[in-house]
């Protein structure tokens, strides 16, 4: 799920781009939309973990062979 949002972030709402449009606070406005309806697990820090996570990982059939289910 985790690599989903990530992909969705860094693909869809930056456009594939190494960062959003500058000013745009694009990690902030995504969690302040998703917080009062999916916790606080969307804050702005966990939402760049995720982005991060897919970009060290962008083939998720090739995550699945580097990491361990206990990871």
């Amino acid at each position: 799920m985790y690599w989903q949002i990530g992909e969705r972030i860094f693909e869809e709402e930056q456009g594939g781009g190494e960062r959003a449009e500058y000013g745009s606070r694009l990690l902030k406005f995504l969690s302040e939309k998703l917080q009062p309806q999916f916790s606080t697990v969307f804050s702005d820090r966990n939402l760049a973990w995720f982005r991060q996570f897919y970009k060290n990982f962008p083939i998720v059939s090739a995550l699945r062979t580097q990491l361990s289910w206990s990871q």
